[in-house]
């Protein structure tokens, strides 16, 4: 027997009043399908549709003070799927696409402003979930699940929430395969007032194709301050990850705030790809003007990056490139303050690259290094430090290695408490194999050191310590 149950609440008040009406509309074809649908109100327009059986649509909107309308449009079409939608106050607008069984979609939205909230849930296959939570307005939500075979475990969690003086947020996450987890939180929101703190804008964007796949993403671009001398306001806040494969896993957190009650003065950039099976990126930054970029193709690879420069140094750029190709590559890059640049390139397999650069507050030193492996086994370490450079010091640092087994380290230091005239540089380039490089350098006022290590054939040793 053909069992076919609707249930639909429409509380419209609106009826008897001047307000806009309130519309439902509801389509089911199969046996046990359900929906309920509740408005309150006025202005509220949704439309649910259900083919097969087992559906299941929940629908809520309400309308605080006619800030514009409330839009839900529910469309299911196999067996077992579930939409649970709730829309508070107005102008908000979700749909959800569900093919397949077993698919879960959650949609929850609060917005009192001008300004629109939009959700899409879009899931096809089997085991899929989704869960989207957006408050305030100017949230964008984008979601495109894909399952291959049964007990497709793809999972979509994405939280969005916009304050007083905030900007926007935009998300979009696309998964197909089985396996595949992206988490998004994002945050703008700033402080009450015409001359108080701003918020800044969120943007990102989550790829993962294959199984087992992660990525993790959380920005927040916050403004605080009340007067103009403690004014501060959310940087712009940009993320991409790519994943193609088996096990990868990405993170990428960013934040930062600026001076002055002007957002978006400076932007975070964060571009991860990563192509094999257990590649493992995770990437920092804070404060704006940070730009890194992760490519790893191979497997079981690992790149690690975080940067941060501070608020009265924001006009230096910090900026890091590490790619790596082949298997069991690791890069480590950690750099402070503003001004540093760093490249690492790593072909072979067994490669492993540490940077770490650090220049004080209130400083302009730019410290530069460079990192280029080719072969296999090759292990570069590179710490570059400016402690007080007062009238700009640069620490550069380039190390090319060509072969396999090559070690290369350097350490160069603080410049002292004067003036830095001079600055540190060191070059190293082995070809060959078994050949290892040592340099350590320390100046001090008016004082410049100068490295240079070229070495060809194998099993060479060179160590150079200067002061």
């Amino acid at each position: 027997m053909k069992h076919l149950t609707t249930l639909a609440i429409l509380l419209a008040t609106t009826s008897l009043a001047s307000a806009a009406s309130n519309e439902s509309f509801i389509l089911q074809a199969g046996k046990k399908n359900t929906a309920t649908v509740g408005q309150f109100n006025g202005n509220n327009k949704q439309g649910t549709a259900q083919f097969g059986n087992d559906n299941n649509a929940v629908t809520a909107q309400q309308t605080n003070g006619g800030k514009g309308s409330n839009l839900s449009g529910t469309l299911e079409i196999g067996n077992k799927n579930t939409s649970t939608v709730g829309q508070l106050g107005s102008n908000n607008a979700q749909g959800t696409l569900q093919v397949g069984n077993q698919n879960t979609a959650v949609t929850l939205q609060n917005n009192d402003t001008d300004n629109k909230n939009r959700s899409f849930t879009g899931q096809f296959g089997n085991g899929n979930n989704s869960e989207v939570g957006q408050a305030g307005g100017n949230n964008s939500q984008t979601t495109l699940q894909f399952g291959a075979g049964k007990n497709s475990n793809n999972l979509a969690v994405t939280g969005q929430l916009t304050g007083v003086n905030g900007d926007q947020n935009d998300s979009k996450v696309i998964q197909a395969g089985a396996g595949n987890t992206a988490l998004v939180n994002q945050d703008s929101e700033g402080v009450a007032g015409k001359k108080s703190g701003q918020g800044g804008a969120n943007n990102q964007t989550s790829l993962q194709f294959g199984k087992g796949n992660e990525a993790v993403t959380d920005q927040n671009s916050i403004g605080s301050g009340t007067t103009k001398k403690t004014d501060s306001s959310g940087v712009t806040n940009d993320a991409a990850t790519l994943q193609v494969g088996t096990g990868n896993f990405a993170s990428t957190k960013q934040s930062g705030a600026n001076a002055g009650d002007t957002a978006n003065q400076t932007t975070n950039a964060s571009l991860t790809a990563q192509f094999g099976v257990d590649n493992t990126s995770a990437a920092k930054q804070v404060n704006g003007n940070n730009v890194q970029s992760t490519l790893q193709v191979g497997k079981d690879n690992l790149a690690k990056t975080r940067q941060k420069n501070a608020a009265d140094d924001t006009g230096a750029i910090n900026a890091s490139l590490t790619a790596q190709f082949g298997k069991d590559n690791s890069s480590t890059a950690n750099q402070t303050n503003g001004n540093n640049l760093q490249g690492t390139v790593q072909v072979g397999k067994d490669n492993t690259a540490s940077t770490r650069q650090k220049n004080v507050d209130g400083g302009t030193g730019t410290n530069a290094s460079l990192t280029l492996e080719l072969g296999q086994g090759n292990m570069a370490t590179t710490t570059q430090k400016i402690a007080n450079p007062l009238n700009g010091g640069i620490n550069g640092s380039l190390i090319a290695q060509v072969g396999k087994n090559n070690v290369a380290s350097v350490h160069q230091a603080d410049t002292g408490l004067q003036p830095m005239i001079g600055a540190n540089l060191q070059a190293t380039l082995q070809v060959g194999n078994g050949n290892s490089a040592t340099t350590v350098q320390t100046a001090s006022a008016s004082v410049s050191n100068t490295s240079v290590t070229a070495q060809f054939g194998s099993h060479n040793v060179a160590m150079t310590t200067q002061k």
